[in-house]
């Protein structure tokens, strides 16, 4: 269990230090935000992009291209835009550089814009902004060369949809009204449909754990649902502790991981039973945020069904299997 929330906390922390480049980084005392241009919108002949998913361990992997070479990218909502393997894109022009830290002790990241990426075959984009940094932590823990992150800006005018079960990624292209077509949804009607907030390209949620009302943030990448230890102190009594650990961070700051259980979280009006979830101390990834992050929903929460995100209307929808098939 040690092993495993390492992993998991290792991850989101390297998903998420590329969110702090264009909020915090200066040049010549102007934001490079403000530098960059937006991307250009993506192009393609098609309505609903049906790509295949690999899985590495809980992780979704899908192939890309970036010009000439192809290979594996997460699909993960918790980075904002595109994040690449440092291993394999050193050598891009940098427009900015930093400094940045996770629990693993401290790298170097420069942002760059990338031409020419492609997903499946009908998918273009002709420019976006991208952060490059060390990813090779995913890589070992998942014994998988993998090329980048894939982040919710580069979905911003469309909707996808994740079908685990079928291993299926399905990008849709959306009407006037910002709705998909029904015909290209993989089921007839969803169990739960709710709003999001879309608060610096991060998508979050509002749950309930055991009547207990907070803001979640949704990530594909994330392999356990989290909950911040501010947040656990008013809860945490009605939890089943299953297991506790000590982590040892940057600077020797050792920290306590729990492992628990609980009986009913509640999103958008319909209860999931039997959970389980990981405390720790989300205020590293708060401060990258520029939010308080009460929790993490991810791999233990959407792996129950199917999910779509149309990132135009701001809602998630989700397909619940009553009787799961096996994963």
């Amino acid at each position: 269990m040690l092993r495993r929330c390492l992993i998991v906390l290792m991850m989101l922390l390297i998903g998420y230090a590329a969110k702090a480049a264009h909020h915090h980084l200066k040049l010549n005392g102007v934001n490079i935000g403000q530098l960059l241009s937006p991307d250009p919108d993506p192009t393609g002949d098609f309505q609903n992009l049906t790509i295949p998913i690999k899985r590495a361990g809980n992780l979704i992997i899908v192939e890309a291209q970036i010009d000439t070479l192809e290979g594996n990218f997460v699909l993960d909502t918790g980075a904002p835009y595109l994040v690449l393997n440092a291993t394999y894109f050193r050598d891009l022009p940098k427009i900015s550089e930093r400094d940045c830290g996770g629990i693993n002790g401290h790298s170097t990241s420069f942002t760059t814009v990338v031409h020419n990426f492609s997903l499946g075959f009908d998918l273009h984009y002709d420019k976006l902004t991208a952060d490059v940094t060390d990813l090779s932590a995913i890589e070992n823990s998942r014994k998988i060369k993998i090329l980048g992150l894939l982040g919710t800006r580069m979905f911003s005018k469309l909707a996808i949809t994740v079908d685990l079960f079928k291993n299926v990624l399905y990008i849709h292209k959306l009407g006037k009204d910002g709705e998909i077509n029904p015909g290209e949804l993989p089921y007839q009607k969803a169990s739960l449909t709710t709003p999001f907030k879309l608060l610096n390209d991060v998508i979050f949620l509002k749950a309930e754990i055991n009547g207990k009302s907070n803001w979640f943030a949704f990530d594909s990448g994330a392999e356990s649902n989290l909950l911040d230890y501010h947040v656990s102190d008013k809860i945490l009594k009605v939890m089943q502790v299953i297991n506790k650990s000590k982590l040892t961070g940057v600077g020797e700051t050792t920290f306590e991981v729990i492992y628990a259980r609980f009986d009913k979280l509640t999103i958008g009006g319909y209860d999931f039973p039997n959970n389980r979830i990981v405390i720790s101390n989300l205020e590293a990834i708060g401060r990258v945020y520029d939010y308080t992050v009460d929790g993490i929903l991810g791999y233990d929460f959407y792996s129950r069904g199917i999910f779509t995100i149309n990132f135009v209307k701001k809602e998630f929808s989700m397909y619940i299997y009553l009787n799961q098939p096996e994963k």
